[in-house]
């Protein structure tokens, strides 16, 4: 980023000027605020719950539209680093509220700005071409930076109480890594240029997904050969006014959809069990989830009930 490496050289030449103190540099302050209008325009401008949704789907239009809003939304997570390295920087010198206010503001914007990208990569991942291992390299380039900024924001406060950002837990980008990895094996290869730390966590999310994914066949009920349900003649015109004949038995197979696959996907249960009432449970340690044929979560009962 030019302007902010004119901004540090700035910064940088009051203290070559071999002043006691830092005196504020108004260009500084101007290239402060003017950073973080920037990160908050990434952020105005990151895309809506139903547009993630088109992203799944791999509408063109939306994809190429998030690839170029996931590289501002990374340039807002360095954005925010940067500010909060020039703000504490002065604030050593200079006891401004205002150089506190904007310190925190790095901290604020920086965590936004790096939730935001790890949706939107979650959401390119399951989209056709909508990501690669390399496009998420400058992502764990950025944590990476603002990780070790903090560790030496810690080391060197001082007197100074400055309020902690630490990237957030779990580790974003792992997941959208893991996910296009399962998806293209032949990209795994990229994971050798990114950092040691984060290939280990991206394998291990990578062998979560393989169990999941197993998990969830051995949880599919097994239940062949049901009898076909029998089915009457329509009535004709003359004995419309009969009796309404007797429903038709419930379905004695469950769906893996709706409420039931999103249960089985975070966790197996125990056991899936055909009650009499033509309800599945679905036994969990805590409780019996009681889902419908079609998926549909119906009740929770508890075991002792």
């Amino acid at each position: 980023m030019r302007r902010t490496l004119l901004a540090l050289a700035l910064f940088g030449s009051g203290c070559i000027a071999g002043s006691a103190a830092v005196q504020r540099d108004d260009r500084v302050l101007r290239e402060l605020t003017r950073q973080e209008r920037w990160a908050q325009q990434a952020l105005d401008a990151r895309p809506t719950r139903d547009q993630l949704d088109a992203i799944r789907g791999s509408d063109y239009g939306s994809v190429g539209a998030a690839r170029k809003e996931f590289q501002k939304l990374i340039m807002a997570v360095d954005r925010g680093t940067w500010i909060r390295e020039t703000a504490a920087e002065m604030l050593r010198e200079e006891r401004d509220p205002q150089l506190a206010a904007e310190f925190d503001r790095g901290g604020r914007l920086r965590i936004e700005a790096v939730q935001a990208a790890d949706e939107l990569a979650d959401a390119l991942a399951d989209a056709r071409g909508g990501l690669t291992v390399s496009d998420l390299k400058p992502a764990f380039d950025a944590l990476r930076k603002a990780q070790a900024s903090e560790d030496r924001l810690a080391k060197q406060a001082g007197p100074l109480k400055l309020a902690s950002s630490p990237v957030p837990v779990p580790r974003p980008f792992v997941e959208a890594a893991a996910k296009l990895v399962d998806t293209n094996p032949d990209s795994a290869k990229e994971l050798d240029r990114l950092p040691p730390e984060d290939q280990t966590k991206i394998r291990a999310k990578m062998a979560d997904l393989d169990r999941s994914k197993e998990e969830q066949k051995r949880a599919t009920p097994l239940i062949a050969n049901a009898p076909p349900t029998a089915t009457s003649p329509s009535p004709s015109p003359s004995t419309s006014t009969e009796p309404p004949r007797e429903a038709e038995a419930p379905s004695t197979t469950l769906k893996i959809a709706a409420d039931a696959a999103s249960m089985i996907a975070k966790k197996a249960p125990k056991s899936i069990t055909l009650r009499e009432d033509g309800l599945f449970a679905l036994s969990y340690d805590d409780a019996d989830y009681l889902v419908d044929p079609d998926g549909k979560l119906v009740r929770k009962e508890n075991p002792e009930k």
